[in-house]
């Protein structure tokens, strides 16, 4: 008898353990991550896009990228190191850990010098040493917008630099035109002469 009830303790733990599992998959699959942060700044800024994990887990890669309007890789480090080779060009010599350490899960980095370029989304993302599939947890998500100078559209051409453009093109139109029409008229002037007021006598 009692080892029955021993069994069937033992079964119940295990199936409320293989439930557990399930539910922290299921949480982790339909969990979303927190909402975007909004940054704004101006050219020539440093900015630091800030990154933490809460758990304070071990962490074995940290990538940030840029993922919008094309995917970059903005940041790697693997087990404490580094990674410049598959940095994109871009953000070269641009880009530290706010805190070298980490500490306290801070995985926050600094972006020297913004520019116009910069703007998009950014996310932080983990590999930790405790996950057996290896897979990469979205840890934060920023948007980073870098307004454009006064006058100027997002292609880059100043609304004067339009005007001033257009300006030129009508000028000559408007002279050729000009000319033209004082020409007509000229050679209809000579075609067509005004005729005499005394009107020739007729004969009675």
């Amino acid at each position: 008898m009692f080892l029955k009830i021993l069994g069937i303790s033992t079964n119940a733990y295990l199936l409320t353990s293989v439930l557990q599992k399930v539910l922290q998959k299921l949480n982790i699959l339909f969990s979303s991550p927190a909402d975007p942060q909004n940054i704004t700044a101006e050219p020539g800024q440093d900015v630091t896009l800030r990154c933490k994990d809460t758990e304070k887990n071990k962490i074995i890669l940290l990538e940030w990228s840029k993922t919008d309007p094309v995917n970059k890789i903005m940041f790697v480090i693997r087990n404490g190191r580094p990674l410049p080779a598959v940095q994109d060009e871009s953000f070269k010599n641009r880009v530290s850990l706010k805190d070298p350490q980490m500490k306290d899960g801070d995985l926050s980095v600094v972006l020297e010098n913004v520019t116009v370029d910069d703007t998009g989304t950014y996310e932080c993302r983990v590999r930790l040493e405790n996950d057996p599939q290896r897979n990469m947890k979205l840890i934060s998500t920023i948007n980073l917008i870098l307004p454009l100078p006064q006058g100027e559209d997002e292609d880059g051409v100043k609304d004067g630099s339009i005007r001033g453009l257009l300006g030129l093109i009508a000028l000559p139109v408007l002279v050729v035109v000009l000319v033209v029409v004082l020409w007509v008229y000229r050679k209809k002037s000579r075609g067509f002469p005004a005729e005499s007021s005394d009107k020739p006598t007729e004969d009675l």
